[in-house]
């Protein structure tokens, strides 16, 4: 077992550099000159001057080599440097960010994982049914729809309806709002202020519900597959002809022999789940990653681009670690 975790997590942080040297590498032969903007876009006479400052203030005068070494200690140490679109240190823009994308990605999947493990149940037991068949052909359509799409039409019915659902807090809130850990929700809670709570959680849940949308069907789908397989092994006819009760046989003899396969399923949704939410942050104009990655892609913020690919890259790889490890856990059989 102690292997098993040794070598899981060596894997994860091997892919964890080579995916920094790769993100660095495309930023690197992106278009534009973060130099030009460090320099506060320069003009005139001087401006080429200027702008040869900032390249070697930024290191980007060094060859790419001794670029990418010294960029890997960098982040590996810890100092991720300063933003240059926003004049501050990169590691506070991206725990302020990251807050708020883990605040929604949190919310949607305790959303998502009871609710898909209950759908997948009951599809289960009404197997063959029509009931089954609309739940499925329900399932089927509703993984298929792109999440920003989904996003969009749910912000135009809200606008028309005249529903406030865009930003993280309502703007009033902003001046007498103190963060205690940057996830509003709880700070609401903390500092005793049920009015902000409600209006946050008002404006948390549709992107929730649509982030939600994909490893709800998805487990649902997978759960009612697996059961469906597993009432008809031997133990569990055996089961049933004990006399034992529907509840048992479901809760202590079948399910058990599903979790593990969906700890994993829940593991690679989140995946694909992190990246949809940074665009569904966007549509909803909410604080997050994905607002940081645009706005840095148009100001040629390179270190800010590659502080939040890795902080992305970081998390993906840490919960695909950690269900691999959680699996194996659950389910001894499993090996890498």
């Amino acid at each position: 077992m102690v292997k098993y975790y040794v070598k899981r997590t060596l894997l994860g942080s091997t892919l964890i550099v080579g995916l920094l040297i790769i993100t660095y590498l495309l930023v690197y032969i992106a278009p534009g000159d973060p130099a030009h903007v460090w320099a506060g876009k320069p003009r005139g006479p001087k401006a080429t001057e200027a702008i040869e400052l900032a390249r070697k203030e930024l290191g980007l005068d060094q060859p790419l080599h001794i670029q990418i070494v010294t960029f890997m200690i960098r982040f590996l140490t810890g100092n991720w440097g300063v933003s240059i679109a926003f004049k501050q240190p990169i590691a506070d823009v991206i725990l302020r960010s990251f807050k708020a994308t883990a605040e929604l990605l949190l919310f949607s999947y305790m959303i998502a994982i009871p609710l898909g493990l209950a759908l997948g149940i009951f599809m289960a037991l009404k197997r063959g049914s029509k009931v089954d068949l609309l739940l499925r052909l329900t399932s089927s359509m509703f993984i298929s729809v792109p999440r920003f799409w989904l996003a969009l039409i749910v912000v135009f019915v809200f606008y028309l309806i005249g529903f406030q659902s865009l930003g993280r807090m309502d703007p009033r809130f902003s001046i007498e709002f103190k963060e205690v850990t940057g996830f509003y929700l709880l700070d609401s809670l903390l500092i005793l202020r049920v009015d902000i709570f409600l209006d946050v959680l008002t404006r948390l849940t549709a992107p929730s519900l649509i982030i939600a949308v994909y490893p709800v069907f998805s487990i649902a789908k997978y759960v009612r597959y697996t059961l469906s397989e597993r009432f008809y092994e031997d133990y569990v006819i055996e089961a049933v002809s004990l006399g034992i009760s529907r509840i048992s046989i479901l809760t202590r003899y079948a399910l058990r022999g599903v979790i593990p396969a969906v700890v994993q399923l829940a593991g690679i949704n989140f995946v694909y789940s992190f990246v949809e939410t940074t665009i569904v942050e966007l549509v909803f104009m909410r604080e997050g990653i994905g607002k940081i990655l645009v706005d840095g892609i148009l100001r040629s913020d390179y270190p800010l681009i590659v502080a939040a690919f890795f902080t992305v890259s970081l998390i993906l790889v840490a919960v695909n670690t950690f269900t691999d490890i959680l699996q194996k856990r659950l389910d001894p059989r499993v090996t890498i």
